[in-house]
């Protein structure tokens, strides 16, 4: 089975790919899709399952 965190990291890994080249398509500045990409695939399911695992009252031991 597989968890809520593993899917939420997985959906936004794959939504940074398209989101990175996107960036870098529209400002032409490899620094920024970097960046972008580091913010959607890192940044923002660490904050998101951080978020819900608060919400859920930290039932999965953090």
């Amino acid at each position: 089975m597989v968890s809520r965190q593993t899917l939420v990291v997985t959906g936004f890994v794959l939504a940074a790919l398209p989101t990175a080249y996107l960036v870098e398509l529209v400002t032409g500045q490899f620094v920024l899709s970097f960046f972008a990409l580091l913010a959607v695939g890192v940044g923002a399911p660490s904050l998101l399952n951080d978020y819900l695992d608060s919400r859920e009252g930290g039932q999965n031991g953090v």
